[in-house]
């Protein structure tokens, strides 16, 4: 919640803020979040629902099951976890 009024824990404002305008604000952004699908077509709105890689876009589907990062070095892993 503070990230999106990009606030920080130890301002003011939001040390002042009880457990009621954490809910007021969080019902708030999620009856802002469901009018703005109402406003997409059938489409659209199944494609913003979908789970997706927020770097590449790639839709959960696309990712395969037990699917490994390219970039994700074995060796080194076992090196760190104290492994052969």
């Amino acid at each position: 919640m503070l990230k999106e009024f990009r606030a920080l824990p130890t301002e003011r404002r939001a040390r002042e803020m009880k457990g009621r305008d954490y809910l007021w604000c969080l019902t708030n952004m999620l009856l802002d979040q469901e009018e703005r699908l109402e406003r997409l077509c059938p489409g659209c709105r199944a494609r913003a629902l979908e789970e997706r890689c927020p770097a590449c876009g790639a839709t959960a589907g696309d990712w395969g099951e037990g699917a490994e990062s390219d970039a994700f070095d074995l060796e080194r892993f076992e090196m760190l976890k104290g492994g052969t």
